[in-house]
């Protein structure tokens, strides 16, 4: 048995679409970069995609906003209830090699209400070149959790640090790598 799941989701400001199969992420729209990602590491057989994957996951971008507004419109009066996330995980996506291209991943989980805002530095210094983060996705007990990945070369004394914001939490947590 096989659990292919299928994320469309948005804000007034924001979008995600993403495909997941078995837990892992097969594909999802990088609507700043304006693009499809395959995120699965190279040493895996990719399951191809057709082309317009990424034209009708902006199509679906428009759709779930017209849903927003209606729906924001239905709950205004109800409070939501903040679940702050556990600290950050991070982790290199393959072995790392000095001056190898490689990819960090933080990994957020347990909050509730979609979406965490995840940060990036490279010793000290914001990072933005080479982002990229994921569509929440819904965990058993009603949370959710994210994923952001950025790509790097390591050096040696270079020190990373993912920041996650949540409506939950007075001040960001901070994993460092």
């Amino acid at each position: 048995l096989h659990v292919d799941l299928s994320i469309n989701g948005c804000s007034d400001t924001d979008g995600e679409k993403a495909y997941n199969l078995d837990g892992e992420e097969m594909w999802y729209a990088d609507f700043v970069n304006k693009r499809g990602v395959e995120p699965q590491p190279s040493f895996i057989d990719h399951i191809s995609y057709e082309e317009g994957v990424y034209a009708q996951a902006e199509a679906d971008q428009q759709i779930c906003r017209s849903n927003l507004k209606t729906g924001l419109e239905a709950i205004k009066d109800i409070p939501l209830e903040n679940d702050p996330p556990s600290t950050p995980m991070i982790y290199s996506r393959d072995v790392v090699e000095t001056g190898a291209e490689n990819t960090l991943i933080c990994h957020v989980t347990g909050f509730f209400p979609a979406p965490v805002k995840v940060m990036w530095t490279k010793n000290n210094q914001n990072v933005t070149e080479g982002v990229s983060i994921n569509v929440p996705y819904p965990n058993d007990d009603s949370s959710f959790r994210q994923t952001s990945r950025l790509e790097f070369v390591p050096q040696p004394g270079d020190i990373y640090s993912c920041s996650v914001q949540h409506p939950a939490l007075h001040e960001p947590l901070t994993q460092m790598w």
